[in-house]
């Protein structure tokens, strides 16, 4: 069986990250791979006919009953950035946030609403190409040290509440993600499923389904169009609890003649710093 990629667990930080750790093959696919080349891995089924996650460091197993059938789609989709450079005093967010939703039927087609309120899913992101090929998460400078591309907080945590129809759903949101670097890129977001009572302090854990986004556009400053007006989703989730922004957007985004530099930088950015006061009192 071709292992699944693997996450290793970091707990010495203050908030939970994945590092995503080598290995020799994947379950994803690219577009240009004929399919019936591929060797598709399964999930093991253990006596009692159970779907089961494997704990590849410590062999243990987190049970999923095999009639589940997990998918993750792209609710909103990541559309402009700002090219953030390798500073940290102006970093802007991608635009409009990712929001991902997790669907979760059984055997029969039919939606399993107590699986969607699991508190233990996690929704891990990467930064690829536009092909989908190549993981540009990462990014070596010229004195060949690695550091992030993608900036921000690449886990989300499920938030069950109504989109802007009044329909219930799982949603895993990104509003703290930035690029470095201008171009086109894709996002790749992959579904975990932790089982606390059996993690053992570094664990790690497959891969259960995965989805990518459209291609967006990282602009520099002067190309940037500016942020757009918040979406009805956006606005649905926010509402009812979830930790996201809401802009009301400028005109340049729009199709009007405003400056994207002018309008909700104070949304848009990920943090405000205060200019420093010079001797005569003046900012």
């Amino acid at each position: 069986m071709i292992p699944s990629p693997t996450y290793i667990i970091n707990r010495t930080s203050e908030e939970l990250y994945l590092d995503e750790q080598p290995y020799t093959a994947s379950r994803y696919t690219p577009g240009t791979v004929e399919d019936s080349s591929v060797f598709r891995a399964e999930m093991p089924v253990n006596r009692r006919h159970v779907r089961t996650i494997v704990n590849v460091l410590y062999g243990t197993f987190a049970n999923v009953p095999s009639s589940w059938r997990y998918r993750i789609q792209v609710r909103q989709q990541p559309v402009a950035a700002r090219a953030c450079g390798f500073g940290e005093r102006d970093r802007r967010v991608i635009d409009p946030p990712p929001i991902v939703q997790l669907l979760v039927n059984d055997s029969n087609s039919r939606p399993d609403s107590s699986e969607l309120r699991y508190p233990f899913n996690v929704v891990h992101c990467t930064l690829w190409s536009v092909d989908g090929i190549t993981d540009e998460t990462a990014l070596t400078g010229v004195d060949k040290r690695h550091t992030r591309r993608l900036m921000g907080t690449l886990v989300s945590s499920p938030f069950v509440g109504h989109d802007e129809e009044g329909k219930e759903g799982c949603f895993f949101c990104f509003p703290d993600l930035s690029c470095r670097t201008h171009g086109k890129y894709r996002l790749r977001f992959v579904l975990m499923r932790l089982e606390p009572s059996e993690l053992p302090p570094e664990g790690c854990t497959p891969i259960i389904t995965e989805t990518m986004s459209d291609v967006f556009t990282v602009y520099t400053a002067k190309e940037f169009p500016g942020m757009r007006p918040s979406t009805a989703l956006t606005k649905a989730l926010k509402r009812q609890g979830c930790a996201i922004s809401v802009k009301k957007g400028n005109e340049k985004a729009i199709g009007g003649s405003g400056s994207g530099d002018e309008d909700d930088k104070a949304d848009s950015r990920t943090s405000s710093i205060p200019r420093k006061r010079t001797r005569n009192g003046d900012r």
